[in-house]
């Protein structure tokens, strides 16, 4: 990794580079570092209004459907979001184009000059280098995906327009903790007194409401101010006096539906004709992701057990079409494996698993092992990489099987580049 601090002339890939050699750790829970470098060079003090999103999972679609529904009146819209999958561009869109290398550039030589001597991790370059660029922009809206839990992530410095929580479950247990109810608390920390907080998960943890309570939070609850139910192709979302049925869309509906509370508690609501062009148009890269129809090809980047039911009710509309499901897992070494594989075993007829490269990432055998664990897997088949299990895979795939990769961003990131090649 590059010692040398990059110029405004340097290239994107030499400023990543060095942005990951600056901080000894990947994560650094804390606000105190990143609001002084924000303060210093004035980035706290943008006329955008902040829509501050966390969760489990969800963060992404729900931002997609905020984006989409805000664009589609005519408003400006700033979406930072992570991790990406191809490319570092991915994570920060105005107006839902991603941006040339030189917006990250400017905004990274800017970070540079105003930190002095703070040690910033890469993530939080990444945060404020977005805010740096939504500054420039002056977009009227910024939709800021929350990293990691809420309370200390580096995106908690700004003063949200209102605050949203999509789903509450158990993921990075070494910081957030090991139950629901702590994981709610930290998240509920991206809560602001007497400011909207819009809260879709379908069954709330005590611990985020009494913490919402006791600073005073506008609390828009799931389940009792707001409700949706899934039918077969629709589902119905009521708040207050509206009551809409909408085609299901390409993301759960459940975010669709936290969306729309969000945007109609902040009097943004479109009319319902463009609610369902909106709908009807929205795709997220690496959710069910179709990659090839001739074999049957889907990615996913279900990495814990709650996004892993999502994946299995997708896969499960196939099984009764009389479709058989091939799986091909590979994930990071500090997930959950086996809860994971746990919640779509029941659909799966054959296991292919594969090994993920760099410093976090695990291996076949221990995916192996953790099958073995949780069900009675016969053949499971393994491979160095993800490129390589396709190579294996897809020349014997049947018209009669999906296969579902899945397992991690770098998972999908290595299945979407395999079939662009």
């Amino acid at each position: 990794m590059t010692k040398t601090i990059p110029s405004q002339s340097s290239s994107l890939d030499d400023w990543l580079c060095y942005l990951e050699s600056v901080h000894p750790a990947n994560i650094e829970m804390g606000l105190e570092r990143v609001a002084s470098v924000a303060n210093n060079i004035g980035l706290l003090n943008s006329p955008s209004k902040i829509i501050l999103i966390a969760g489990t999972n969800g963060k992404g679609t729900t931002a997609r459907c905020l984006e989409s529904l805000l664009l589609a009146q005519g408003f400006s819209v700033g979406t930072y979001a992570s991790p990406h999958l191809i490319r570092y561009n991915e994570r920060v869109r105005i107006n839902a184009q991603e941006l040339d290398d030189q917006y990250h550039v400017d905004a990274f030589h800017l970070l540079e000059q105003g930190r002095k001597d703070t040690q910033l991790t890469y993530f939080e370059y990444g945060t404020l280098g977005a805010l740096a660029i939504f500054k420039r922009c002056q977009v009227d809206y910024v939709l800021l995906e929350v990293g990691l839990g809420g309370r200390y992530d580096a995106t908690n410095i700004v003063t949200p327009f209102a605050s949203v929580i999509t789903t509450i479950d158990l993921d990075h247990k070494e910081y957030l903790g090991d139950t629901r109810e702590l994981v709610a608390y930290d998240k509920a920390g991206i809560f602001r007194e007497n400011t909207p907080a819009i809260i879709g998960d379908l069954n709330i943890p005590h611990t985020m409401t009494d913490y919402g309570d006791e600073i005073n939070a506008n609390m828009v609850l799931s389940g009792s101010d707001f409700i949706f139910k899934e039918n077969a192709h629709s589902f119905t979302w009521q708040y207050k006096e509206l009551d809409l049925e909408l085609v299901k869309p390409a993301i759960p509906s459940q975010n669709a539906a936290t969306a729309l509370t969000t945007l109609s508690v902040l009097n943004l609501l479109p009319t319902e004709q463009v609610i369902k062009q909106c709908l009807a148009s929205l795709a997220v890269e690496g959710r069910f992701q179709q990659l090839s129809e001739v074999p049957l090809v889907f990615t996913d980047v279900a990495h814990n057990p709650e996004s892993a039911r999502y994946l299995a009710n997708k896969l499960s509309s196939y099984v009764d079409k009389g479709f058989k499901i091939h799986a091909l897992a590979a994930m990071l070494a500090d997930k959950d494996k086996a809860g994971v594989l746990k919640e779509v075993s029941h659909l799966v007829s054959q296991w292919s698993v594969a090994s993920l490269g760099g410093p976090r990432g695990d291996s076949a055998e221990n995916l192996n092992n953790a099958l073995q664990s949780i069900s009675q897997a016969n053949n499971i088949h393994s491979y160095s990489s993800v490129a390589e299990a396709l190579d294996g895979i897809l020349p014997q795939q049947k018209n009669d099987t999906v296969l579902i990769v899945f397992g991690s961003f770098f998972t999908v990131a290595g299945a979407i580049n395999y079939f662009k090649k």
